[in-house]
């Protein structure tokens, strides 16, 4: 990796670890999931089109500070009026069922800056190399995986997720180009 490479991901790691500190980061993160609830919700019901209410359940997500908890633990989460079959609704904060808060996974799942995020949990060795494992084999075989590998440029090195998108993902501020990257993994609206 080149000097000015490994120096721009010193500087992004440092960016991060303030960031992923601060409240409002998180307070963004769950406004960009209640819009992502709204345009659900506004779709009404999947199976028998009827009005979809509000059902959050509580998650208890590893990885969030202590001043952000109010912003992490609550999954959105909508419930059908008629057949009351639940719908979870597509989230920024939270990847699937992970227990991880889906930007500590992306972060420290980064082989460029997963071990410069100093004051994060602390994560095993067997929980990262799941990840890896993850992003290296499974990922890439997704619909959004394959999307993605689509829309990021060709580079001469390997394509390695997520280091392919937190480099590719440009924006004016650093919590805007976290939440970018964070929309990508959704897929295609």
């Amino acid at each position: 990796m080149s000097p000015l490479l490994c120096r721009a991901m010193k500087e992004t790691s440092a960016v991060c670890h303030a960031l992923l500190q601060t409240p409002a980061f998180f307070a963004l993160l769950r406004r960009i999931d209640e819009d992502l609830m709204k345009v659900a919700r506004d779709g009404g019901c999947w199976h028998c089109g009827s009005v979809l209410h509000s059902a959050n359940y509580p998650r208890k997500p590893r990885g969030c500070p202590p001043a952000a908890h109010p912003d992490c633990n609550t999954r959105l989460s909508l419930c059908c009026a008629g057949c009351r079959k639940r719908m979870t609704p597509d989230s920024v904060r939270f990847l699937g069922r992970r227990v991880w808060l889906a930007i500590v996974l992306v972060l420290r799942s980064s082989r460029a800056t997963g071990a410069c995020l100093d004051g994060l949990p602390a994560i095993s060795w067997a929980t990262l190399k799941r990840w890896r494992q993850w992003w290296t084999e499974t990922f890439p075989k997704t619909p959004v995986g394959r999307w993605l590998r689509g829309l990021i440029p060709p580079t001469p090195e390997p394509f390695i997720y997520p280091d392919c998108l937190l480099q590719s993902v440009e924006h004016d501020s650093e919590d805007e180009r976290l939440a970018a990257v964070l929309l990508l993994l959704l897929g295609p609206a």
